[in-house]
């Protein structure tokens, strides 16, 4: 797996994030999960594809032919890399954390995020949380 991994990392574009890999060696599917900073698009995932498809390193590691499939984290996905807390600045999270062994749940707007920790506002009260910390986070999803 190590191997097919190395060979993705060779065709994401800069700023591109390998998230996940899946190889199912009896149907030789290959599932690649990517994400990035800045976000990605229909046109980023049909652009690795190809560029994978036409690899030299997959057509020889896979002489019989191989199904690929490329998609993108999706708004269901937790959070779990500062720049995916980046890129999701101004959005409404809800976090499950641990402080002092007590677990804790917060639903807040987040504000900021860097290397170590986020920053919310939770009903006007700023709560500043280290990754460390965090045991699961995703972005609240509403519609309207």
């Amino acid at each position: 797996m190590d191997q097919l991994a190395d060979i993705v990392q060779q065709y994401l574009k800069p700023g591109m994030v390998l998230v996940d890999l899946q190889h199912n060696r009896q149907t030789d599917l290959i599932k690649v999960t990517i994400d990035g900073e800045e976000p990605l698009n229909i046109g980023d995932t049909e652009a690795l594809a190809r560029s994978l498809r036409l690899s030299n390193e997959l057509v020889h590691q896979f002489p019989h032919g191989f199904q690929l499939e490329v998609s993108t984290s999706g708004i269901y996905s937790p959070l779990i890399e500062p720049y995916q807390f980046r890129k999701n600045r101004g959005r409404i999270l809800i976090v499950e954390y641990v402080d002092n062994k007590i677990q804790k749940h917060v639903f807040g707007k987040l504000i900021d995020a860097n290397d170590q920790e986020i920053s919310l506002d939770v009903d006007g009260i700023r709560s500043i949380i280290s990754y460390d910390k965090i045991k699961k986070a995703k972005v609240e999803i509403s519609f309207g």
